[in-house]
């Protein structure tokens, strides 16, 4: 993918550089203003933009107004150096389809990129717990399905249609191991206690996988 980098960091300019530098995506330039993004873009074009939320001239969340509903708009990876609930909401209403912090680029950057490629959002695991105990509480933006993976989904939903465990397993051709395993990832994801929480917290946002 074509990526264009907008920081007020040198530094963090040629670090996201340095890491893309082995990848397949390729840098095709970077600002460091939003203004100089902005008037990259009304002659550019690229997949995605890397972007600070705190520029010299405005913010990031400015820059994602201005853009939003763009015939061609880019996709927005949010990089920031803090978790703010309230910002994470609003980067995600904007269109934004990641966020991570500045702390967490070199190891997730590649995957951020590969998510996005794939046409699905990417958030690390720090930023969906803070998503996780502000927004599904609210009972909107981030879905169940949209946090975990098809196989966790799958599963959520046999389990809130009442089905046993070895039936799931065969359904699902898994192990009893293997279903444990993904209860386990599930109940870490979602914050809550053993299957029941799970089953609880589905039914209250009325989970379907459809």
């Amino acid at each position: 993918m074509k990526v264009f980098i907008t920081d007020d960091h040198e530094l963090i300019i040629d670090g996201i550089q340095a890491v893309l530098k082995t990848s397949v995506h390729q840098v095709v330039g970077s600002a460091k203003t939003g203004s100089e993004l902005l008037h990259w873009l009304d002659h550019n074009e690229c997949d995605v933009v890397i972007l600070d939320l705190k520029l010299p001239d405005m913010s990031g969340l400015e820059v994602l107004k201005k853009v939003f509903g763009r015939e061609n708009a880019p996709k927005f990876l949010i990089v920031s150096g803090s978790y703010d609930a309230k910002q994470i909401q609003e980067t995600i209403l904007l269109g934004a389809s990641g966020y991570l912090s500045k702390v967490e680029l070199s190891k997730e950057l590649d995957e951020a990129l590969l998510k996005l490629s794939q046409g699905k959002r990417f958030y690390t695991d720090s930023v969906i717990d803070v998503i996780i105990s502000r927004q599904l509480e609210q009972d909107n933006l981030i879905t169940l399905q949209s946090i975990l993976s098809p196989r966790e989904a799958q599963a959520l939903q046999m389990l809130t249609d009442n089905m046993e465990t070895c039936d799931i397993c065969d359904e699902m051709r898994i192990t009893k191991s293997s279903f444990n395993t993904l209860i386990s990832r599930m109940t870490k994801k979602l914050k809550v206690k053993r299957k029941i929480g799970l089953v609880v917290l589905a039914i209250k946002h009325k989970f379907n996988v459809g």
